[in-house]
């Protein structure tokens, strides 16, 4: 079956297509013809790394540039691209901006998410006036932040809003095609239907799902939450903060990552569509080139097999396609996608399986095929949006 018939006919369950949508498909997309775009619309999709280092040289603020991703968000919202706009702004988003723009200019910077702005997943609880399962019957305002939100304002990250569960939807409904690649630069999202990884793959975008419990929260928060990021090293700092870990890039994000690893196709996990299986191929031959040693393993079919085979084989990792069985791997293990390619004109996701608690080597391996591909593109976005953007 073709890929992107896959998609239309909704056989990646939970899977939200980002960026683009199948050009046969009659309906708004991101995709369409762009105008020139100003050098803010470029810096919204530039990455976090030249934000702060604008910020640190006084050239941007934290509230400027919230301030241009909530009006990219009304944007999308009013051109048709998404009909269900799927976020609640955090009505005190700018107010925490300036916080953090107060907070640099007497030289506290918490970090590398200082300032930067981000979108949560709304089962994820924030004490604050936005309400937690926005479209649920009863949706209603926590008294006080989650482990994961509480993590996050630790770390500088200013929370301009929620997404609701239909923006991480299957992608059988129709106009769910807009990407949180467009509307912030990074993204939680939770781990309770599998939905980190695989969302994240469709939308081009780099998404690490940690071992289990590692980022647990209160009352009906799911247990495990990951980043979504455009880069590994974005994702990276995200884990960081989720988890209240220092990151030491040169350790951890190593063009020579790969090196030396040996890594298990997951051969159970191709067959599903051909184009997307081919990419996956020329992915294997980068691994292969950087140094990784691959092993064909049988298949793990038995509950916890995956860990067992692992161990069995001394492997560092299982690579293969991210789609929805890879989303359903046991919730106790780290996992981790990466842009790979394109299958017409959607992103492919390769995905890395490791032990328990072997997020860092997954980071490091990560990085290094990324590094070696570049494969990830930034979304295109409608006219009106981009000529929106160069208003003063």
């Amino acid at each position: 079956m073709q890929r992107s018939h896959m998609l239309r006919n909704g056989a990646y369950r939970g899977v939200t297509p980002a960026a683009v949508t199948p050009a046969r498909v009659s309906r708004p997309v991101l995709a369409r013809a762009t105008a020139p775009a100003s050098p803010m619309a470029h810096l919204l999709d530039a990455g976090v790394l030249p934000q702060q280092q604008m910020m640190q040289a006084g050239k941007l603020s934290s509230h400027a540039l919230t301030s241009q991703y909530l009006a990219r968000i009304r944007s999308l919202s009013s051109t048709g691209a998404r009909a269900y706009p799927g976020i609640e702004i955090n009505p005190d988003a700018l107010k925490i901006a300036l916080e953090m723009d107060r907070e640099r200019q007497v030289h506290k910077v918490r970090g590398p998410l200082h300032g930067i702005p981000i979108v949560l997943r709304d089962n994820i609880a924030t004490g604050d006036r936005m309400k937690t399962r926005t479209q649920a019957p009863l949706a209603t305002q926590a008294s006080c932040d989650s482990f994961v939100a509480a993590r996050l304002r630790a770390a500088g990250a200013v929370i301009i809003g929620k997404s609701n569960l239909r923006q991480w939807a299957a992608v059988s409904v129709p106009h769910a095609s807009a990407s949180w690649a467009g509307l912030t630069i990074l993204a939680v999202d939770s781990a309770a239907d599998g939905s980190i990884v695989a969302p994240a793959s469709h939308c081009g975008l780099v998404a690490i799902k940690p071992t289990g419990r590692a980022a647990a929260g209160q009352g009906a928060e799911p247990a495990t939450a990951g980043p979504m990021a455009p880069s590994v090293r974005e994702a990276a700092w995200l884990l960081a903060a989720l988890t209240g870990e220092r990151l030491a890039d040169g350790a951890v994000l190593d063009a020579a990552g790969l090196h030396g690893r040996r890594i298990g196709v997951a051969r159970s996990l191709f067959g599903v569509c051909a184009e997307t299986d081919a990419v996956i191929e020329q992915a294997l031959l980068v691994l292969r080139e950087q140094g990784a040693e691959l092993v064909e393993p049988p298949s793990a079919s038995e509950p916890g097999g995956i860990e067992a085979l692992l161990r069995a084989h001394a492997l560092d990792a299982l690579a293969g396609p991210t789609c929805h069985g890879v989303a359903q791997a046991p919730s106790a293990l780290p996992h981790i996608t990466v842009p790979a390619g394109v299958v017409h004109g959607l992103p492919v996701g390769l995905s890395f399986i490791g032990p328990a608690h072997g997020e860092m080597p997954l980071i490091a391996m990560a990085y290094a095929y990324e590094q070696a591909t570049l494969h990830r593109r930034t979304p295109a976005l409608p006219s009106s949006i981009t000529l929106a953007l160069r208003q003063p």
